[in-house]
């Protein structure tokens, strides 16, 4: 008997009630469990980058009050080192983290797509390339299962940004979706068949996620052939009855506000088919058996050793943008000028869900210090705000005089990037922006070390000799900054999404935000390089690229097919500099002459591999079908269209070292061809991509959804930002903000969060928001108030909540 055939006869002799509270979490971590049958109550915690168990005693919205862990570097820069053995590693080093807490499901990783480069959240998030962003997140799941522990895989889909994230309609072609949007998912599924999938809070082409029997049915369970347990995000949940119905098995989380009683009530007015519950059920009490059986694989626990893990990651992720003069590596006998705060207070992670307590944290003016570096150290700016302050210029520029080096840290200070809300810009601080001019005046030798979890923009990226990139490098990414800049450690990271010039050259800004109702994506594929590839717009740093300090030559490229007839594409890389280091080498398909609107090529290979000064190696990639293939909408599957097709490999996307021709056969069925009806698509040489509603809807395959935002009625997917105007809102404002202020408990990083954040949340979240303070029943008294039925709404608060 396999688990879900012992969690079926479970389920055979549970009462419903009993069956119910499993679909629903006892409280904001837990899963019900039930002695009798020795199921226990499991738990699941964040977070992407590192375990975030908060302390049961101090349950905040957003508690800094968690037991104390790892710190990784996040996705963007786990992306960035093109390495799946590490990523496995740290993967295996998160389960172990697990285990010691008795966690059985952590949630983690983040696979939505970088469509947007203000997204408060990208620094959660892989890539813009579904490619590297499914093969990331394959790895890291196999490496935390690996130890008995579950992967939960997020955010299942089209969740690509935080403004409005709760109740968005994200509204996407069928081709972007598959190929794009869902693709990561699949990849990583499909790879490492994580235990749980979680679904996204917004709605994707009409229906919210948590409920969306496309997604949940047609996709994941029929198509992918998932048999994992679907959980709804946190508060994420519409309609319970309608998630269940659709194939959702756990909302997540659950309060003493009876959850489950609905889910009762479903069953005995015939709403949900008690059959299909049970099938839920089954899957949740398969989950748990899953930990139980996991919790038999031997495991230790060695922090010092995650450490140094989190260390050479972030060594590893660090990108080399600049080296004029070949200025780095420096050295320790340096006369050396350090400026700016962020070289002793670090941005190592982003706010939100996936905030960790580090077990430790270092600096680079540390590190400096412990390499018996001669330094001279000012602050430059403050970071509590983004004001030029004169004096702290004034003590940089004095520090800078004379040095044979000057490393300035500058970047995105913690509140910018979060979960919640969305970057207004690409800006750095003015105080940040500023130093590079004022200290490049005094020293030409300047090196820029750039923090941050996303795109930025440099417009002064012409004067310092050097910029290495360190994203949001974890709790040892001072001591690996050092490393590299010092020539211990080589740089070796690529960039995982395109740094574009301007906010402006990003095709999907010109649809952002939408409205509440809806979200126009209407680029459709053409998202990070795609887009930027095609057209032949200049980028500041193109996806894929990174420097090192030394040289690496290509030759000798080779093509054939192998007994499975599939291609194998060998090329030989040599390092013909002077210094151990190592190489990502990237592989990209091209359609020639497509009769569909195609990208102008597409990640579809990559390796990394180290190499000693002279050494030689023969890298191979095997391409099979799928690497050749499109969606067609017309057949409902990837096809491949019959053409020729390039084979390029090079160091980055605009960096291409050889290519090679090849003649494909297509599927027997014929290419939909848009361009009659949808010029813009296949004309991106000509102008920008700035497609009309029509030419849109004409790929979309049907009219598309009117906003109608209607201010009254009021419900439960009502936001804070629509009643202000109506009559009481204030008031119910008010009394919400106190409850969630208070629930925060004067922690100055989450009110920021919650301030920027609580506006677009639905009156739905409210009880998630104060962690069941408000209760869900006071919540619709609120709505029955603003809806005017003011006594009914007045009782069901008076009856449902503590004073506020």
């Amino acid at each position: 008997m396999n688990l879900y055939e012992e969690a079926s006869s479970i389920v055979k002799r549970l009462s419903l009630e009993e069956k119910c509270k499993f679909c629903c979490g006892i409280d904001f971590w837990e899963t019900f469990g039930i002695e009798k049958f020795n199921i226990p109550s499991i738990m699941l915690c964040d977070g992407p980058h590192g375990l975030r168990k908060e302390d049961p005693e101090n349950f905040m919205l957003i508690s800094t009050k968690v037991v104390k862990s790892t710190c990784f570097p996040t996705a963007t820069a786990l992306a960035s080192t093109f390495d799946e053995k590490l990523i496995n590693r740290m993967g295996k080093a998160l389960g172990e983290e697990c285990r010691k807490e008795d966690v059985a499901l952590l949630l983690s990783p983040g696979i939505n797509i970088k469509r947007l480069p203000i997204c408060g959240r990208n620094f959660e998030y892989f890539s813009e390339d579904p490619y590297l962003s499914g093969k990331m997140g394959a790895a890291l799941i196999k490496g935390i299962q690996s130890k008995g522990v579950a992967a939960c895989i997020k955010h299942f889909a089209a969740n690509n940004q935080e403004k409005y994230r709760m109740t968005v309609n994200s509204i996407i072609d069928e081709r972007a979706l598959r190929e794009i949007y869902l693709k990561g998912f699949e990849i990583a599924i499909k790879e490492s068949n994580p235990w749980s999938v979680m679904m996204a809070y917004n709605k994707l082409n009409g229906h919210y996620c948590s409920e969306n029997k496309y997604l949940i049915q047609s996709v994941l369970r029929n198509e992918w052939n998932y048999k994992g347990c679907i959980t709804s995000d946190w508060g994420g949940v519409n309609n319970i009855i309608s998630s269940i119905n659709n194939g959702l098995n756990i909302e997540m989380p659950g309060y003493k506000d009876d959850y489950y009683k609905v889910l009762q009530n479903a069953v005995k007015n015939n709403d949900i088919n008690e059959e299909i519950l049970n099938k839920s059920v089954s899957r949740v009490i398969e989950l748990i058996l899953k930990y139980k059986e996991g919790k038999k694989i031997p495991y230790k626990c060695n922090f010092q050793e995650h450490i140094n893990l989190a260390e050479e990651i972030a060594e590893s992720s660090a990108v080399l943008l600049k080296n004029d003069d070949n200025i780095l590596p420096g050295n320790k006998l340096q006369n050396i000028g350090i400026i700016g705060r962020l070289a002793k207070e670090p941005v190592y992670q982003g706010l939100g869900s996936s905030n960790v307590n580090p077990n430790t944290i270092d600096n680079a003016y540390d590190a400096f210090i412990n390499n018996n570096c001669n330094i001279h150290y000012a602050d430059g700016y403050s970071l509590k705000n983004d004001e030029i302050d004169e004096l702290l210029v004034k003590e940089s520029i004095e520090i800078a005089k004379n040095k044979d080096i000057v490393y300035l840290f500058v970047g995105l200070p913690k509140y910018y990037e979060a979960e919640g809300y969305d970057r207004k810009n690409l800006k750095l601080p003015n105080s940040h922006n500023n130093l590079v001019y004022e200290i490049s005046k005094i020293n030409k030798n300047l090196v820029v070390i750039l923090q941050g979890g996303s795109v930025m923009e440099m417009p002064w990226s012409h004067i310092p000799k050097a910029i290495l990139l360190t994203h949001l490098s974890g709790c040892r990414g001072g001591n690996a900054t050092v490393n590299l800049l010092l020539g211990k450690k080589n740089p070796s990271g690529k960039l995982s999404e395109t740094y574009a010039n301007k906010l402006e050259d990003y095709p999907s800004m010109r649809f952002y935000p939408g409205d509440k109702d809806n979200l126009e994506y209407r680029e459709s594929i053409f998202v990070g390089y795609r887009y930027f590839d095609s057209t032949k717009i200049k980028v500041k740093y193109p996806f894929g690229f990174g420097l090192s300090y030394t040289t690496f030559q290509y030759s000798n490229m080779k093509v054939r097919y192998n007994n499975k007839n599939n291609i194998e594409v060998s090329i030989t890389i040599t390092n013909s500099g002077n210094m151990e280091g190592k190489e990502v080498i990237q592989l990209y398909i091209s359609c020639l002459n497509s009769k569909l609107f195609r990208a102008k090529q597409e990640l579809k290979g990559f390796k990394k591999i180290n190499l000693m000064p002279k050494e030689s190696k023969e890298v191979t990639f095997i391409l099979d079908e799928d690497c050749f293939t499109y969606y067609n909408i017309q057949t409902n599957k990837f096809e491949v269209e019959e053409g020729q097709y390039a084979i390029n490999i090079g160091s980055s996307c605009r960096d291409i070292k050889y290519s090679t021709v090849i003649n494909k056969k297509g599927s027997n069925v014929k290419t939909p061809d848009y361009k009659g009806k949808s010029p813009v698509y296949y004309e991106l040489y000509k102008k920008e991509l700035n497609p009309s509603k029509l030419e849109f809807e004409n790929i979309y395959g049907k009219e598309l959804p009117i906003a109608t935002n209607p201010p009254y009625p009021f419900t439960m997917n009502s936001t804070i930002n629509d009643i202000k105007n109506a009559y009481g809102g204030n008031l119910i404002i008010s009394a919400i903000n106190k409850k969630a202020y208070k629930v925060i408990n004067g922690d100055k990083l989450m009110e920021i969060t919650v301030r920027e954040s609580l506006n677009d949340q639905p009156f739905r979240l409210m009880v998630m928001a104060t962690r069941g303070a408000i209760s869900r029943k006071s919540v619709l008294g609120f709505v029955d108030l603003l809806n005017k039925h003011y006594v009914k709404g007045l009782l069901q608060i008076l009856r449902n909540t503590k004073r506020l």
